[in-house]
């Protein structure tokens, strides 16, 4: 289910409310991309820079493979997220995120908006063991990228927190941003996990 997520949050799908299925937490049909329903700030120099690097270069795998980012779009934006976190020192060389460092970014990101700041450390928090465990739970699949998953899934699931606790001065109330937010909060694997 989160592989749905994950993808959904990450890559724009056109909006059509008639075609967006929000029944069924499997199956997300043509969902609305968050800044289009939140208005979060998105002028990320660190992500822009890798994203360029990473579509530019014609690197190769850990198994001398060359790694074609621009037809893979998951394993694209995995490396993405990998790399912004390494970049801004968030990831550890030991693989875990600095969660201290990735909630003062946020906090600073957002001095000038108090609601938003506490709704970033709200979704970080709500979210760094729920990303761990999903990425432990896809540990068997191969791997895309040679990338770490573990900043792509988490920045997922705090996006997803974000679109469901947007401030209402952010929050943009047309009737395909209500059915995305409907469908998120129905299929909300992170508050669903809280309480078993």
């Amino acid at each position: 289910m989160y592989v749905y997520n994950l993808l959904f949050v990450l890559i724009v799908f056109s909006s059509c409310a008639k075609s967006f299925n929000y029944t069924s937490c499997d199956h997300a049909k043509q969902p609305k991309f968050l800044s289009s329903c939140c208005d979060v700030q998105k002028n990320d120099k660190a992500i822009k820079s890798c994203r360029k690097s990473l579509l530019s270069n014609n690197s190769t795998n850990s198994n001398g493979e060359v790694r074609n980012l621009k037809s893979d779009k998951v394993a694209l934006h995995a490396c993405i997220a990998e790399c912004s976190f390494r970049t801004k020192g968030f990831l550890l060389s030991n693989g875990t995120v600095n969660t201290q460092a990735l909630q003062k970014s946020y906090q600073q990101r957002y001095k000038n908006d108090p609601n938003m700041s506490q709704v970033m450390v709200k979704s970080l928090n709500s979210c760094t063991d729920y990303a761990r465990k999903r990425v432990q739970q896809f540990e068997w699949m191969p791997k895309k990228g040679d990338c770490d998953f573990y900043p792509a899934t988490l920045l997922a699931c705090i996006m997803e927190q974000v679109y469901i606790n947007c401030p209402t001065s952010k929050w943009k109330n047309t009737s395909d941003c209500t059915a995305m937010r409907k469908y998120l909060v129905a299929c909300d694997d992170v508050a669903s996990n809280k309480k078993k």
